[in-house]
């Protein structure tokens, strides 16, 4: 999927300008990017479009934090939309797994699960699938 192609269907879902859904975009992927570890942050920006990847992988990875404290990251990240974190992150990361591939999927999931995340991960639309992997299969 191409950069205009992913942040037209984040503006498409949050009913936001084109501004808006990069700022968003930008706001989940960097708060991503600090809760993954560093190969999967990698693993992940290497299947996204332009200047999206760099977003993942700008900051420092491998941050614990919760899932309320991943919101109030986005939350605090955005500036150009009205869009509540919750709702942001979930529009954003589903969009995201929705342009990788399936073992990408699957791996950011499985993270995701490890972190305690499910509310954030069912709240997405996207295919989320993969239970006929065993845990940490990817």
């Amino acid at each position: 999927m191409e950069q205009a192609e992913l942040l037209e269907r984040v503006s498409d879902r949050t009913a936001a300008d084109e501004q808006s859904a990069a700022d968003v975009t930008r706001a989940v992927l960097e708060t991503l990017g600090e809760r993954l570890s560093e190969d999967e942050a990698e693993d992940l920006a290497a299947q996204l479009p332009g200047e999206l990847s760099q977003h993942l992988t700008d900051g420092e990875s491998g941050r614990r934090f919760s899932e309320e404290e991943f919101i109030s990251r986005v939350d605090q990240r955005m500036d150009t939309v009205d869009d509540p974190g919750q709702e942001a992150s979930t529009t954003v990361l589903g969009t995201v797994l929705e342009a990788v591939d399936e073992s990408e999927r699957a791996a950011v999931v499985d993270q995701f699960e490890r972190y305690g995340f499910e509310e954030l991960l069912a709240e997405t639309d996207a295919d989320l699938d993969v239970g006929d992997r065993t845990p940490g299969e990817y």
